[in-house]
C-alpha cells in the first residue's frame, strides 16, 4: 500500500501545471514580492520629516489651533504603515499670549502610505497615550475648545436629519478609531466657573466619518470613582453644537446604574427627552457624588427612578414614572420646572403603592424646627406642588384608606393636606400649614373628622379614661408657635369642638354616683361601679391656651337628664378640674333634696386624673374654674 500511494503522488505532483494555475502562482509571487521590495523601501521613500509636518498641519486643521510636536517620531510599516509622535502640545493664541488647550505625550496615527509617497499622507485611526484635555463650556452649552478649524466648521454647518445629521463634503472628514489610554478631561463651565474633571480615561471611540454616528466604550474616573459608559450618537455634531441629538447608552458604576434612549441636549441647564432609568443602593452618596445638595436625602438609601422623559426649554416631565424611596414605591407623571427667577418646582400626581408614607412625609411636611431643618431648607431650594394617592395608609395605630394627599411648598408657604381619606367608618381631612405669627412664624393644624366610630378611635389610642364611645364628628384647630417642640405643643392655641349621637360613657355608672353622693363627702369614679352611661348625644366645645383645655358649656344628652360641663383640663399632667351638673327633663331642676340640707346630689366637682377622677358633690352648681 506505501508504494502505491506514493506512485500516485508522484504521478499527480509530476503533472505539468495548468496555464491557469501557472498565472496564479506567478502574479500571487509577484505581488508578494512588490510587497517585501515596498516595505522594504518604504523607509527610505517615506520622508519622516514630511509626515511629522503633516500631522502638524493635520491637528492644526482639526481643530485651528497652533500644534506643536516635540519628539523625534518612529515609522512602521507592519502590519500596516503608522507614525508614532511624543510630546504633542496644542496651544491657543489669545492676544499675542498662548494658552494651553491639551496635550499628548504619545500620539499614533496609520496613514496611507501611497499617499506619503506624495507628500499627502492621511491619518486615521489614532491611539493617544496620556492625553489631556481641556474645555471651555459656553453659556448655550456649546463645548468650546477649537477654533477655526475642521471639527468647528463641521460643527457649525452640520444640520439635523431627523435621527441622522446632514454634512456636505468639503466639511467632512474620516476618523476611524480613536484609542484613549489614561486620558483627563477638564470641562470648565464659563457661566460659573464650576470645574468637572474626569481622570484615568481609557475608552475606545468608533467614528468612521464626521458626518456619521459615533461610539465611546471605556471606563473613567469621576470625583474619585470608577465609571463605565457606553454611549452612542447618532448625531455627535450636533450634541457638541449644544443642539438636541439622538443619543443611547449606559453609565454604571459601584454606586449607580443608568441607561437613557432618547434626545440629549447639552445647552443651558441640559436636558434629556427619551426613557430613561437609574437604580443605586445609596441614594444619599449618589445625591452627594453627583453634586446635587438637595436637603433632605441625608439618609437616603434604596433610590430607583424609570421614566419616559420629555424636556423643553424650561421644563422636564417624567410620564410613566416608576419610583422607589426606600421601601416607597410610587407611579404618576411629574413635572420639574426651572424658572430663572424662582426656585425650580416639581409639580405633579403619584400613586403610593405603600402603605407607610410617613418616612415621605417627614422629609418633605412643613415641620418648620429652626431655620436649619430640611424641610425649610428644601424650600429654599425646591418648590412643591404635589398630589399623592393611596389605597391604604397607616398612621400610628390608625388606617386610612382611599387616601388624597396634597404637599406644597412655595416661597414662605408650606403645608401637607389630607384632601379626603375614609377613617374609621367616617371620613378624615386636615391641614398641617405655616402661619406668620411673630417673628418666628408658626404651624397651624387643622382637623376635621366626620362620622367616624370613636369608640374605636379610643381603643386603637389605648385611652383608659371615660371618654364618649359613639359615632360623631371632630374639629380641631391648633396654632403652634416655632420651633415645634414637646413644649409648644403644649402651649399651642386653638379650639376642639366635638359632637356625637347615641353612645356610651364607659365606667360611668350614674346611679351609683347618685347613691354614693348622699354618702360620701367624695369618691372615686371607680368606685360607683362600673356600668356604662347611655346617652343620646354629645356637645363639647373647648378652648385650647397654654397647656389647658377649657370646657365651655358641654352638653350630654342622656334618656331622662342632661349632663353639663364647665372647667380645665391641664392636659400637660393628665388632670382635671370640672363642675358637672344633672338636670332631668321633666322638672328642669335638680333630682336632690337640698330643702333638707343635704348636698345636692346633682351637681359635683370633679378632680384628679383623666384614668380615674374623683367626684365631690356640692349643695350648689360650683363656679367655673375660669371665673
Amino acid at each position: 500500500m506505501p508504494n502505491e500511494t506514493d506512485g500516485k503522488l508522484r504521478r499527480t505532483f509530476g503533472r505539468p501545471l495548468g496555464k491557469r494555475t501557472r498565472i496564479a502562482l506567478i502574479v500571487l509571487v509577484s505581488l508578494l514580492s512588490l510587497f517585501v521590495a515596498f516595505q522594504l523601501a518604504a523607509p527610505f521613500l517615506v520622508s519622516t520629516v514630511l509626515v511629522r509636518e503633516r500631522m502638524e498641519r493635520a491637528v492644526e486643521e482639526w481643530i485651528g489651533h497652533d500644534v506643536s510636536i516635540g519628539g523625534q517620531p518612529s515609522l512602521a510599516f507592519w502590519p500596516e504603515p503608522r507614525i508614532t509622535f511624543s510630546d504633542v502640545m496644542v496651544r491657543n493664541i489669545d492676544h499675542g499670549k498662548k494658552g494651553m488647550l491639551g496635550s499628548v505625550r504619545e500620539l499614533s496615527a496609520s496613514f496611507d502610505l501611497l499617499g506619503a509617497l506624495v507628500g499627502q499622507p492621511e491619518f486615521k485611526d489614532f491611539h493617544l497615550k496620556d492625553p489631556q484635555l481641556f474645555v471651555l463650556r459656553k453659556p448655550d452649552g456649546r463645548l468650546d475648545w477649537t477654533n477655526d478649524g475642521l471639527l468647528s466648521r463641521a460643527v457649525r454647518a452640520v444640520k439635523s436629519d431627523g435621527t441622522g445629521q446632514l454634512l456636505d463634503n468639503a466639511n467632512d472628514a474620516p476618523i476611524g478609531d480613536v484609542l484613549i489610554e489614561n486620558g483627563t478631561l477638564q470641562i470648565t463651565n464659563e457661566e460659573d466657573g464650576r470645574i468637572v474633571r474626569v481622570d484615568q480615561i481609557d475608552s475606545e471611540i468608533d467614528w468612521s466619518y464626521l458626518s456619521r454616528s459615533a461610539s465611546f466604550k471605556g471606563q473613567a474616573t469621576i470625583a474619585g470613582r470608577r465609571v463605565t459608559a457606553d454611549i452612542t450618537s447618532r448625531q455627535p455634531l450636533l450634541l457638541f453644537s449644544g443642539r438636541s441629538s439622538s443619543t443611547s447608552g449606559s453609565i454604571q458604576s459601584d454606586l449607580f446604574n443608568a441607561k437613557f434612549s432618547g434626545v440629549v441636549n447639552l445647552a443651558s441647564h441640559g436636558f434629556l427627552s427619551g426613557d430613561a432609568e437609574f437604580a443605586t443602593a445609596d441614594g444619599a452618596k449618589a445625591m452627594q457624588w453627583m453634586g446635587f445638595d438637595l436637603p433632605g436625602t441625608e439618609k437616603l438609601k434604596q433610590l430607583s427612578v424609570k421614566a419616559r422623559l420629555i424636556t423643553n426649554d424650561t421644563a422636564m416631565r417624567f410620564e410613566s414614572l416608576s419610583l422607589g424611596i426606600d421601601d416607597i414605591t410610587a407611579s404618576g407623571i411629574l413635572d420639574l420646572t426651572m424658572p430663572a427667577d424662582a426656585p425650580p418646582r416639581l409639580t405633579g400626581t403619584l400613586a403610593l403603592n405603600t402603605r407607610d408614607v410617613l418616612p415621605m412625609l417627614a422629609e418633605i411636611a412643613p415641620r418648620l424646627l429652626d431655620k436649619s431643618d430640611p424641610a425649610a431648607r428644601l424650600r429654599d431650594r425646591l418648590e412643591l406642588d404635589l398630589r399623592l394617592s393611596a389605597q391604604s395608609v397607616e398612621i400610628g395605630p390608625f388606617q386610612l384608606s382611599e387616601v388624597a394627599v396634597g404637599i406644597m411648598n412655595i416661597g414662605d408657604q408650606s403645608r401637607i393636606d389630607i384632601l379626603d381619606s375614609d377613617f374609621e367608618n367616617g371620613r378624615l381631612t386636615g391641614r398641617i400649614a405655616t402661619i406668620k405669627d411673630g417673628e418666628t412664624g408658626g404651624v397651624a393644624i387643622r382637623l376635621s373628622v366626620q362620622d367616624a366610630d370613636f369608640a374605636s378611635v379610643i381603643s386603637r389610642l389605648g385611652l383608659t379614661a371615660p371618654l364618649p364611645g359613639a359615632s360623631g364628628s371632630l374639629e380641631l384647630a391648633l396654632d403652634v408657635a416655632r420651633p415645634v417642640t414637646a413644649e409648644t405643643l403644649r402651649n399651642a392655641k386653638g379650639s376642639l369642638r366635638f359632637r356625637a349621637g347615641s353612645g356610651t360613657l364607659p365606667g360611668v355608672d350614674m346611679a351609683g354616683i347618685r347613691r354614693l353622693a348622699t354618702q360620701k363627702p367624695y369618691f372615686t369614679l371607680s368606685e360607683a361601679g362600673t356600668g356604662a352611661y347611655e346617652f343620646q348625644s354629645v356637645d363639647i366645645n373647648v378652648t385650647v391656651a397654654d397647656g389647658l383645655a377649657d370646657i365651655r358649656n358641654g352638653l350630654i344628652v342622656g334618656t331622662n337628664e342632661r349632663i353639663t360641663l364647665n372647667g380645665i383640663v391641664p392636659y400637660a399632667n393628665n388632670s382635671l378640674a370640672l363642675s358637672a351638673g344633672v338636670l332631668t327633663d321633666s322638672s328642669g331642676t335638680t333630682s336632690g333634696d337640698a330643702a333638707a340640707g343635704r348636698p345636692d346630689a346633682t351637681h359635683f366637682f370633679i378632680g384628679g386624673s383623666w384614668q380615674n377622677p374623683v367626684i365631690w358633690p356640692v349643695a350648689k352648681p360650683a363656679p367655673k374654674i375660669t371665673e
